[in-house]
């Protein structure tokens, strides 16, 4: 259970707020949608905080989509530590973050219970290009294509060491 707004600490509610998370899961859902054409599985939305919001992961991220998802992690296995942690601890803000995202109308469940992004635009999030939360969407939207060539849901959980 999350703890109220009022009684979260400043910096878990800054980064970890509903709206921006939102967004992040969002941009994912887009590149997933843009690279495969179809709805990203619900599991896989459990996975893009985690990958996205955690700075030294972020800056292991390979430049293309074309690196292979599991030689990315073998050949960076520092990322699995503690990996597995944060994505348990993420799972209540990843929760509340699809919630926003489905209440406001930036998210769709699809029929088969898989992700599909608004058709709506939502134009007002261009921070600064250089900004943590630009940086941050941008990674979003690239794993979200990156993970349409890693394997089904349960072969990325696999990898990652993660029991769903």
């Amino acid at each position: 259970m999350l703890k109220h707004w009022n009684k979260r600490p400043i910096e878990v509610a800054h980064l970890l707020n509903p709206a921006f998370c939102s967004i992040i899961l969002s941009e994912s859902v887009l590149g997933y949608n843009q690279e495969f054409g179809n709805t990203m599985p619900y599991s896989l939305s459990f996975l893009v905080l985690p990958l996205v919001l955690h700075k030294p992961t972020r800056d292991l991220l390979p430049k293309t989509i074309a690196t292979k998802f599991h030689s990315w992690v073998h050949q960076n296995q520092a990322i699995r530590v503690g990996f597995h942690i944060r994505t348990k601890q993420l799972v209540p803000f990843t929760k509340e973050a699809l919630h926003w995202g489905v209440s406001s109308g930036m998210l769709v469940f699809s029929g088969q219970g898989s992700l599909d992004a608004s058709k709506q635009k939502f134009d007002s999030f261009n921070w600064p290009l250089d900004s943590e939360p630009e940086i941050c969407k941008k990674k979003a939207h690239f794993i979200g294509k990156w993970l349409t060539r890693a394997g089904d849901s349960a072969t990325i959980f696999a990898i990652m060491g993660i029991k769903p």
